[in-house]
């Protein structure tokens, strides 16, 4: 998706307040949003997770954590996460978050205590916000984590599937393109609300290209 066109889906415009976020969630850089409206949950949508080459056992419990994280989640209006093993499919963890975070420290905690685990980090979105830069660390850096999928409450799913891992920030491992970035707003090109949006936008789909090898789908269940 070119900028422009991310643009036009996320940012309502409005110069006199630099721009407002619509429909996205990017707490990791602190953007305030304003009336943030939520989605909510459906249950006539396809919460189905269909990840090639895994089991229908574990590809059923995925998509049952689906449907369970945007439930409560639209309830709760808040994040919702659940852990599933990618060998068992079952839950092995469960946390409530907030509006636009959830992974506290029980959660790094239980990565620590179980080594030699393979999980699927499923949460849900109360937006239809994208994968954030956030979730995508987690992903790269966590050995463990080998899928991270994010649902919106009404049925829209992103999932990214690999096991290339690097323990370094995403912004250190994309240093030269992150450079890029902040050479535009030096020279005036983005003012900005733009350059934050533009690197979360570039760290996202740099991680995706570089990390997602085993596959990556966004895969609409709405109606």
């Amino acid at each position: 998706m070119k900028y422009e066109d991310w643009k036009k889906r996320f940012i309502v415009e409005n110069p006199e307040k630099g721009g407002i976020i619509k429909n996205m969630v990017a707490n990791d850089f602190e953007i305030k949003r304003e009336n943030p409206k939520f989605t909510e949950y459906n249950p006539k949508a396809d919460y189905s997770i269909s990840i090639p080459g895994l089991p229908d056992v574990v590809n059923d419990g995925l998509s049952d954590a689906c449907r369970r994280v945007a439930e409560e989640g639209s309830k709760k209006q808040c994040e919702i996460l659940e852990l599933i093993d990618l060998y068992t499919g079952k839950q092995v963890y469960y946390e409530i978050g907030d509006y636009d975070s959830v992974g506290g420290g029980k959660y790094r905690e239980f990565i620590e205590r179980n080594q030699n685990g393979k999980f699927a980090f499923v949460h849900n979105h109360p937006t239809d916000g994208f994968l954030s830069s956030t979730d995508m660390e987690t992903f790269v850096t966590t050995e463990r984590i080998q899928a991270m999928i994010s649902i919106s409450n009404d049925g829209l799913k992103r999932i990214a599937y690999g096991d290339i891992k690097d323990s370094r920030l995403l912004v250190d491992i994309f240093s030269n393109d992150v450079e890029k970035v902040r050479v535009k707003i030096r020279n005036g090109t983005l003012e900005m609300v733009e350059y934050k949006f533009e690197l979360q936008k570039m760290l996202v789909e740099k991680s995706i290209e570089n990390f997602a090898n085993l596959g990556f789908w966004e895969v609409d269940g709405r109606v």
